[in-house]
C-alpha cells in the first residue's frame, strides 16, 4: 500500500470533511500496524439528566453513594491491572478523590440541583478549564474527566458501569471518540483496530491502543462518520491511512503485507534472545522502556538487554504524599530483580506540565511545556530529589542502576544533580561509582552535547520532546500532529550533533523516545551514531531482527542522505526505499 502523501497528511487533523473518492482516508497514527476487517460503528450518546433535584440531603446521599460505587470499581480493576491500564485507573481514582469536584457538586445540590446535574456541572467546569489552558496534552486529560462523568451518572441511574462494546470478529471500530473505559471494555478478540474522529496521539486512548497492540488512528475527522457498518476496511496505521471499501488489488496487497507482518513478528520473537548486533558485527544495545515490574517481565520475555528508561512517575502520581525512600527502593529493587542483572537506567522524576502531583504545588502556568517540569521540579524540591537518589543507591547489586536526568538544558543543572548525588552517596555510605547520564530533550542540550558530555556519563535522546521543541509544535495537539515527525531533517541534525558531542568525550548516545520504536527510523539513528535503542517491550524482537540486517556503512550513507532531505515526508519516502 502506498504511504500517505504530504498533502494527505496535512488534512489529517480533522480537516477531511467528506470521504475521498479513492477511499483513502488519512489520520494520525496512535499505534502502528495493519488490520483487515469490516467497520463497526460506535457513537457516544449523551446521558440525559434533569436539573431539579429532590431535597439536598437525598441528592447528596445519592451522589456520595455513586462516587463510592465507582471508587470501589476502580480499586477492584486496579488490583489486577498492570502498566498503562493501571496508571489510567489510578489517575481516575485520584480525580474522583479531588475535593474541588465534590465540593462544587455539593454546593450545586445545596442550590437545588439534582445529584446528576450537579456532578456534570462540576466535572465539565474542570474539563473546560483544562481545555482552556492551551496545552493540548492537558486538554486531552479532559477526556478522563468526561469518562468519570459517565461512570458516576450511570451509577446514579443504577446502570452497569461497564459500557461493553460487543462487535463481530474482525471489526475495525469507528467512533467519534472513545473514552479509556470504553477501550478497556473492548472484546479484544473481536476488535482488530480502531479509528476515531477526534483525539490526539498522546491521549490515554492512544497509549492503551499501543499497549494492547491494536493498530489505531486518531484525529481522522468528520468524514469517518460517512462510513456505514460492515463496510470492508483496511487499516494501515503505520502509513496513517484507512482504506474504505478497497478494491481487490488493494485487498490482496494488504493481505500480503499482513501475512508478512505476522511472520516477521513470529521469526523475530523466536530469535529474540540473540545479542543485538548489525550484520557486520557492530554492537547495538536493544533495551526497553519500562514503567513497572510487569513491564520488566515482558521486556525480558521479548529479549530486551536492559532498561533504557524507567519512568518513575508511576510511584509519585495519583497519591496524596510523596513515596518514602523505602517504598521507592522496594519498587526499583523489584524491577532490578526481574531484569536479573541487566542494566536498569532510572529516570529521575519527570513531573510537571501534563503530569501534576497534588502534594507538589506548582502554580498555574501559561505554557506548562515550557515551565516547571523535569529536573527543574527536582531542583526546586531538593528533599524529594535526595529521597529518590537515596532509593536508587540502595538497589542491589550496586552498579546495576544508572541514573538519568530529564529535561537538561545546561551544564549547571547537571552539576547541581551531581552534587546532590554525591551528598546522597556520602550520607548512605555508598562508595561505588554510579553512572549519571542525561536526557537530550531540548535543542539547547543537543547543540551543547559536547559540553554536557564532558561531565555526563551517557546521553539518551527523548525524541518526542526534542521534536516538539525543535519544531515548535505541541506533540499532543491534533491540529499539528500530522506534521510533527521526529524524522524531520532538523531533528535528525540535532541527533547527529548529540552523537558527535558525546563521541568527543567517548560517551555513548542512545534513543529512548518514539523513534527507537520506528523501524523506518532505526537505520538512520544507527547511521547518525546511536548505539542504544530503547523501545516498547513488545517491539524489542522486531528491532533486534532489523538491526541484524544492517551494515554500518549503509546506515551512515542513508543517514547522510536523510539529513539532506527537505521534509520529514521526504525522509520517510527515502526510508521506505532503503535497502541495507
Amino acid at each position: 500500500m502506498a504511504p500517505a502523501s504530504a498533502g494527505e497528511q496535512k488534512v489529517a487533523a480533522g480537516k477531511v470533511l467528506t470521504l475521498p473518492a479513492d477511499g483513502r482516508l488519512p489520520g494520525v497514527t496512535a499505534s502502528p500496524g495493519i488490520a483487515i476487517g469490516q467497520a463497526g460503528l460506535f457513537r457516544l450518546a449523551e446521558i440525559t439528566v434533569t436539573r431539579e433535584g429532590a431535597d439536598a440531603t437525598t441528592e447528596r446521599t445519592a451522589l456520595d453513594a455513586a462516587l463510592a460505587t465507582v471508587t470501589t470499581r476502580l480499586a477492584s480493576k486496579s488490583a489486577t491491572a498492570t502498566g498503562a491500564e493501571h496508571a489510567i485507573l489510578s489517575a481516575h481514582t485520584a480525580l474522583l478523590d479531588d475535593p474541588t469536584l465534590t465540593d462544587a457538586a455539593h454546593a450545586a445540590i445545596t442550590q437545588g440541583d439534582s445529584a446528576a446535574y450537579a456532578w456534570r456541572t462540576a466535572i465539565r467546569a474542570q474539563a473546560d478549564a483544562l481545555k482552556a489552558t492551551g496545552d493540548a496534552r492537558l486538554a486531552e486529560r479532559a477526556d478522563d474527566m468526561l469518562d468519570l462523568e459517565r461512570q458516576v451518572l450511570r451509577a446514579l441511574a443504577g446502570e452497569d458501569l461497564d459500557e461493553r462494546l460487543s462487535f463481530p470478529l474482525g471489526t475495525i471500530l469507528l467512533a467519534d471518540d472513545l473514552l479509556p473505559s470504553h477501550l478497556l471494555g473492548l472484546d479484544t478478540a473481536s476488535i482488530v483496530g480502531f479509528c476515531v474522529e477526534r483525539g490526539g496521539p498522546t491521549s490515554h486512548v492512544a497509549i492503551l491502543a499501543a499497549t494492547m497492540g491494536l493498530p489505531a488512528l486518531v484525529a481522522v475527522g468528520p468524514a469517518l462518520a460517512e462510513i456505514t457498518a460492515n463496510t470492508p476496511l483496511i487499516l494501515d496505521a503505520g502509513a496513517a491511512l484507512l482504506h474504505v471499501a478497497p478494491d481487490a488489488e488493494t485487498q490482496a496487497t494488504a493481505q500480503t503485507a499482513f501475512d508478512a507482518q505476522t511472520e516477521r513478528r513470529r521469526a523475530a520473537l523466536a530469535n529474540a534472545a540473540r545479542e543485538c548486533r548489525t550484520q557486520d558485527g557492530v554492537r547495538i544495545e536493544a533495551f526497553a522502556n519500562l514503567g513497572s515490574a510487569d513491564d520488566a517481565e515482558a521486556a525480558v520475555r521479548n529479549g530486551a538487554e536492559g532498561c533504557g528508561l524507567l519512568r518513575t512517575e508511576f510511584l509519585f502520581l495519583e497519591r496524596d504524599s510523596a513515596p518514602s525512600v523505602e517504598e521507592q527502593t522496594a519498587d526499583y529493587q523489584r524491577i532490578a530483580d526481574t531484569l536479573d542483572g541487566r542494566p536498569l537506567i532510572v529516570r529521575l522524576l519527570d513531573i510537571g506540565g501534563d503530569k501534576p502531583a497534588p502534594y507538589l504545588p506548582i502554580a498555574a502556568e501559561e505554557n506548562p511545556a515550557l515551565g516547571l517540569r523535569g529536573i527543574r521540579v527536582g531542583l526546586a524540591h531538593p528533599e524529594m530529589l535526595d529521597a529518590q537518589l537515596r532509593a536508587i543507591l540502595a538497589v542491589r547489586p550496586a552498579g546495576q542502576c544508572r541514573i538519568m536526568v530529564p529535561m537538561i538544558a545546561s551544564l549547571a543543572e547537571l552539576r547541581a544533580v551531581r552534587k546532590a548525588l554525591d551528598a546522597a552517596a556520602a550520607a548512605t555510605g555508598h562508595t561505588e561509582h554510579v553512572a549519571l547520564g542525561i536526557m537530550i530533550e531540548t535543542p539547547a542540550a543537543a547543540v551543547t552535547a559536547d559540553l554536557l558530555a564532558s561531565e555526563a556519563d551517557f546521553l539518551s535522546i527523548g525524541t518526542n520532546d526534542l521534536t516538539q521543541y525543535a519544531l515548535a509544535m505541541d506533540r499532543g495537539n491534533p491540529a499539528v500532529a500530522s506534521d510533527l515527525d521526529g524524522l524531520h531533517p532538523a531533528v535528525l541534525r540535532l541527533i547527529a550533533r548529540t552523537c558527535e558531542g558525546g563521541a568527543v568525550h567517548g560517551k555513548w548516545t542512545g534513543v529512548c523516545g518514539g523513534l527507537a520504536s520506528d523501524p523506518l527510523a532505526v537505520p538512520i539513528l544507527i547511521g547518525l551514531g546511536v548505539t542504544e535503542l530503547s523501545s516498547a517491550p513488545a517491539l524489542v524482537p522486531e528491532i533486534k531482527a532489523l538491526v541484524a540486517t544492517l551494515t554500518i556503512d549503509a546506515c551512515r550513507a542513508h543517514a547522510a542522505a536523510a539529513m539532506n532531505c527537505i521534509s520529514a515526508a521526504d525522509v520517510r519516502t527515502l526510508a521506505r526505499s532503503f535497502r541495507p
